[in-house]
């Protein structure tokens, strides 16, 4: 019962929250949905100025974008033609290392490749061709000291040997070496050349910064120049005006004070207002006389809205005391309520517990046994 009460009054609040929010929508349409109030107080010349330089603004930015897009491309092209210039200049280098290598440093060439010859044996001699065979060594056990007539001789031409070797040698290193300046040689030229076209290429590029400088420059000196001169011209004619304006001051009916050019033709008692000097004493004492008047008048009704609100204030005061005492009555009966239900669920409770101990005890004794189970199963059916 306590729980359908507390339901009753969430549900009366949720009411109330979207009846309070349908009020507000309901006026929210009104409020937008209305043209007139909706466009009075709008420049639309001032948005309409703003939306256009905005889009000027958004143009300008776009044109800049663009230039240094194109000035990215340009560089990144001018990258990647050095970088391929570099490429075919390695690529040159090595084609021109292997050339060199498969024209003067062959393996045959070396000076130890009859250590590392696959055909060694194949050229290789027999141990002992004669008695004059100058590979007969003392290990070999072909000849002996004393049968070697022609030591002198073989001396004499194996110095000659070692000393052709070693001039072949001097003559290969002397070579090498010219070899490895001409290289070098070629290499610096080329790198020279080739710093010497990007030196050009940023000369260039330093000229045509320059130029787009100058010519931007001019622009604005041009433009700052018409500027001027609208500004010179707006002044003057300004000034012009200014002065035109005092003169037709000085010398119309308000500032010589003419009485009778505020007279109407419309009627006696018709001014002209733009030309009227001021009232008259009998005048000036009948608005102070219409003044009082009001101002009593005001009085009466200041009294009489005070009496008004003190008895509003007075009745707001007795219905909130209604309404205190009418909410400490209902929270009285709320908790007497509460009462009665914790009571009667206290019973309930007691109640539902005998009911379990008596289907525990009694209700609940006759358990079934295996005989039950094995029953099951047993055919088609």
């Amino acid at each position: 019962m306590l729980n359908s009460l507390f339901i009753n009054q969430q549900d009366q609040k949720e009411a109330l929250a979207i009846e309070r929010r349908r009020r507000f929508e309901e006026s929210r349409k009104q409020r937008i949905f209305n043209a007139r109030r909706r466009l009075i107080g709008v420049d639309t010349d001032a948005l309409g100025y703003q939306v256009q330089e905005k889009h000027e603004t958004e143009q300008s930015q776009a044109e800049q974008q663009r230039k240094f897009a194109e000035e990215t491309r340009r560089q990144e092209q001018v990258l990647l033609l050095k970088q391929h210039e570099q490429r075919q200049e390695r690529i040159r280098q090595e084609n021109e290392l292997n050339r060199f290598r498969s024209l003067h440093q062959k393996p045959e060439q070396s000076r130890d490749f009859d250590l590392f010859d696959p055909d060694g044996l194949k050229k290789s001699l027999p141990a002992r061709l004669g008695d004059d065979d100058p590979r007969l060594t003392v290990s070999g056990a072909q000849k002996f000291d004393g049968e070697d007539l022609e030591e002198r001789y073989r001396r004499k031409v194996q110095m000659e040997q070692q000393r052709s070797w070693l001039e072949q040698q001097i003559r290969e290193k002397r070579q090498a070496e010219i070899d490895r300046r001409a290289a070098e040689k070629y290499l610096e030229d080329s790198l020279m050349s080739r710093e010497h076209r990007l030196h050009q290429l940023t000369a260039q590029e330093r000229y045509a910064r320059e130029k787009i400088h100058e010519a931007v420059n001019e622009f604005n000196r041009r433009l700052m120049h018409e500027q001027e001169q609208q500004r010179a011209r707006r002044e003057r004619e300004e000034q012009e005006d200014n002065l035109a304006e005092i003169y037709n001051n000085l010398t119309s009916d308000i500032l010589t004070e003419n009485p009778d050019a505020a007279k109407s033709s419309f009627g006696p008692n018709r001014v002209i207002t733009a030309q009227y000097k001021g009232m008259s004493p009998e005048e000036i004492e009948q608005i102070r006389r219409t003044q009082e008047l009001q101002l009593e008048e005001l009085k009466r009704k200041r009294q009489n809205e005070a009496n008004t609100k003190q008895a509003w204030d007075q009745l707001a005061n007795d219905f909130d005391r209604t309404v205190t005492m009418k909410e400490r009555e209902l929270n009285r009966r709320r908790h007497a309520l509460a009462e009665q239900i914790r009571h009667e669920n206290h019973l309930q409770a007691m109640e539902q517990q005998r009911k379990l101990e008596h289907l525990d005890k009694v209700v609940y004794q006759n358990r079934p046994t295996q005989a039950y189970f094995d029953q099951f199963n047993t055919c088609s059916r």
